[in-house]
């Protein structure tokens, strides 16, 4: 759903609200500024609140302040309607309203998402990610995979660029790459893979376990906020430092049944939550960063430097992995190479 560039109230709305306090309203509860039915969206989530979901925390906020309550979005965490790889199904059936999904759990239900996947794309912040998604949401190609589950785009679930962590003793050289276990997905698993790790997936809310079990030995994730949240600098010695792999585009669906059914003003008042949640969810972001930091100081967490070395063979491996995604996606019927030069013109704008 295309993001409303400003976000303001109208003239005439302001003065509706002046004048009632001028003449004496007391109420603690004021008129909605969008009136409208009763309407309430379950969404379909996994895990616990953290900067993942802090979105669509704001989105449903402020549709919530606007309509005075009559627009309800209704977060369901800890995957209590579906798992994690089973949104884009239940989306499908009607099972709820909306849904989060990340298009690496199940790349061949949405192979053209893939393109916002790609490790080292030249997006520098979160601010011109989020630009980069909401221009692709745009393109015929990814309005009709939605289309395809009966859904529409919502807005997209953001991630900081990722790093490593994990135990055992710090990989700083290129051979110490070879064959280190770890979960990592999508452009960037192949980064991993061609530094020589031995690369497989598990699932975030895994991660953990897995971890402490000794099943792999590291994983790749959104730095901080995803490490922290799944607890994992309790059980890891070391993190990479600023090398910035990249990052993975989550999504927030909604049904084209539930979306249609929506007077036009709540439609309109999406658009203007949609921008909101996006500012919310960078603001919050930044504001945990300083949090997990002080954490992973205290697990005494050992810092590993990008070294020329394994700088030179990060940078060495992206165009191959871009070349790599466009060759399948278009042997998938994919007009891959299309999609990417989409991307790659939206992130110099």
């Amino acid at each position: 759903m295309k993001f409303a560039k400003t976000i303001m109230m109208s003239a005439a709305a302001a003065l509706v609200a002046g004048t009632a306090l001028n003449v004496g309203v007391t109420s603690a509860a004021f008129a909605a500024e969008v009136d409208g039915p009763k309407v309430k969206w379950n969404v379909s989530l996994w895990g616990a609140r953290r900067g993942f979901s802090e979105g669509l925390e704001g989105l449903a906020e402020y549709v919530a302040e606007k309509t005075d309550g009559n627009f309800e979005i209704s977060l369901q965490y800890g995957a209590v309607l579906s798992s994690n790889k089973e949104n884009l199904d239940g989306l499908y059936i009607g099972a709820f309203e909306a849904a989060t999904f990340c298009a690496v759990y199940h790349p061949s239900k949405t192979p053209a998402l893939g393109v916002l996947d790609l490790a080292f794309l030249p997006i520098e912040n979160l601010e011109k990610r989020r630009d980069v998604i909401e221009t692709m949401y745009d393109h015929p190609v990814i309005r009709e995979e939605f289309a395809k589950w009966k859904t529409v785009p919502l807005m997209g679930v953001m991630l900081p660029s990722y790093e490593a962590m994990g135990t055992g003793d710090a990989p700083t050289t290129l051979a110490d790459w070879q064959g280190l276990r770890i979960s990592s997905t999508g452009g960037v698993g192949k980064l991993m893979g061609a530094l020589g790790a031995s690369v497989t997936v598990v699932s975030a809310p895994d991660m953990f376990q897995s971890m402490e079990r000794g099943l792999i030995q590291a994983s790749t994730f959104p730095y901080t906020y995803a490490f922290a949240s799944y607890r994992l600098h309790e059980i890891s010695n070391w993190v990479t430092d600023g090398w910035s792999f990249g990052s993975i585009v989550c999504h927030a669906a909604v049904t084209q049944d539930a979306y249609n059914a929506l007077p036009d003003q709540y439609k309109a008042l999406l658009e203007e939550a949609v921008a909101y949640a996006y500012d919310y969810q960078i603001r919050k972001y930044s504001e945990v960063d300083v949090t997990n930091e002080v954490l992973f100081e205290e697990a005494e967490l050992i810092r590993v430097p990008l070294t020329d070395e394994i700088q030179a063979a990060v940078q060495g491996a992206a165009q191959p992995s871009w070349d790599a995604w466009v060759e399948a996606a278009t042997a998938e019927g994919i007009p891959a190479q299309e999609l990417l030069d989409a991307v790659l013109n939206a992130a110099s704008n």
